[in-house]
């Protein structure tokens, strides 16, 4: 058995990897390789075992339980993760480079690979110091620019998952490449915004044209002169029929005149008076009475 260091044994032990000879010695080698390639201590020695001892399980394709790594490695989730990645980069364990294509296709935004293409060329340009553009936080950067100019909506979580940075990382380096992508590339951007415009403007005309109504013909018609003949003939005979109707109107109108007028019945007179009684307005000497006295 080789030896080992006794930070990787106990941690191995903790990890259930102790009896694994194949990736302890892995994780070795890997711890050899990193301190040769890390120019500052981002991580601390700890930290370092319980990642290279992970990296060294999945390559054997022996279980290890995340959770208890995150745990013995002194770091948080996403924390654990972003160091698992740079570890996994310097070491040069995973050669699949993530390229625009390739993101474009998972993405499902295909049409944005030319300009993606054009502005990762354009920033490379004007970088003033070189740079690796086959990162992924560079490429990922670059669809994302490219649908921003395009107006496609993308989910901009998973951008910053593939890109491997934090999210004020991503914010710095977004702010950074808006204001380069708007400076180059505003003729993009106006002729997308115009053709959007041209675009509209034709749907609007077209539904303008969909929704004129007929133009009525300004022929008059020829109407038929057996049909003219009725119609004038009715016509004649309705007027004819109004003037007999106001002419009798008339004549019974002048008959009336000359009647007597109506003569009201005569009333007869009132033997007593409405406002006195008949025993205080009638004497009752020598006459004869026609009512009894006493009542």
């Amino acid at each position: 058995m080789a030896f080992h260091n006794k930070t990787l044994k106990i941690i191995a032990s903790k990890l259930g990897l102790g009896e694994e000879d194949k990736v302890l010695n892995k994780a070795a080698e890997f711890e050899r390789l990193l301190q040769t390639k890390l120019t500052a201590n981002i991580l601390s020695d700890t930290s370092k075992t319980v990642i290279c001892l992970d990296l060294a399980a999945e390559i054997f394709d022996v279980d290890l339980d995340r959770k208890s790594a995150i745990k013995y490695s002194g770091l948080k989730g996403p924390s654990y993760n972003n160091n698992r990645k740079t570890v996994e980069n310097l070491l040069d364990l995973k050669n699949d480079k993530l390229t625009v294509q390739f993101l474009c296709l998972s993405l499902q935004c295909t049409g944005l690979q030319s300009l993606a293409e054009k502005i990762l060329q354009e920033y490379q340009k004007e970088a003033k110091t070189e740079i690796d553009l086959n990162l992924p936080q560079y490429v990922c950067m670059a669809v994302h620019q490219a649908s921003r100019i395009n107006k496609v909506k993308l989910a901009k979580s998973k951008l910053v998952e593939k890109s491997r940075l934090r999210l004020s990382q991503w914010s710095k380096l977004d702010t950074e490449w808006t204001k380069f992508v708007d400076e180059k590339f505003d003729a993009v951007k106006r002729k997308v915004r115009t053709s959007k415009n041209i675009q509209n403007n034709e749907q609007i005309e077209n539904m303008e044209v969909d929704q004129r109504p007929e133009e009525k013909s300004s022929e008059p018609k020829i109407e038929e002169y057996e049909d003219w003949k009725k119609r004038m003939l009715e016509a004649a005979y309705r007027e004819l029929r109004e003037l007999e109707k106001i002419e009798k109107d008339a004549v019974d109108n002048k008959d009336n005149l000359f009647l007597s007028p109506r003569r009201s019945p005569r009333k007869t007179p009132q033997k007593f008076s409405p406002y006195k009684s008949p025993r205080t307005c009638v004497p009752t000497g020598g006459i004869r009475l026609l009512f009894p006295k006493d009542l």
